[in-house]
Formats: C-alpha cells, sequence, structure tokens
C-alpha cells in the first residue's frame, strides 16, 4: 500500500502548530485551559490522522478523555 506524503506532512504540520499552540498556552500566566484543551484535541486528531495514512487503521480515534 502506497503512503500518501502530502497528507502525512499535513498531520506532521498540523500536529506540530497544535504542540507549539500547547506550548503557548499552558506557558500562559495564568494559562488558558480551554485554549489547552483545544490544542490537545487537534494533537490528537493530527496524530489520529498520521497514524491513519501510515496504514494502522486501528489506531484510537481519541488519545485522551474529552
Amino acid at each position: 500500500m502506497a503512503v500518501d506524503q502530502s497528507v502525512v506532512q499535513s498531520a506532521l504540520a498540523d500536529y506540530d502548530q497544535a504542540r507549539a499552540d500547547y506550548m503557548k498556552f499552558l506557558s500562559m500566566d495564568p494559562p488558558d485551559f480551554n485554549a489547552v484543551n483545544a490544542a490537545m484535541v487537534a494533537m490528537d486528531e493530527a496524530h489520529t490522522r498520521f497514524k491513519h495514512a501510515m496504514g494502522d487503521h486501528d489506531s484510537p480515534t481519541r488519545l485522551r478523555p474529552l
């Protein structure tokens, strides 16, 4: 099965952006916990898209409870 590199790269870029947002919102004083949670969800979604693009269709649909 061929891996669609554009989907993989897009998922990785989205994950990197969500992680940067997560760190930014978490380091605020006081932390913006709503934005932190949204960034965590975005990281989970990007990670799941990456796993699916790599052929792992048994990956969890959510990594953390919402």
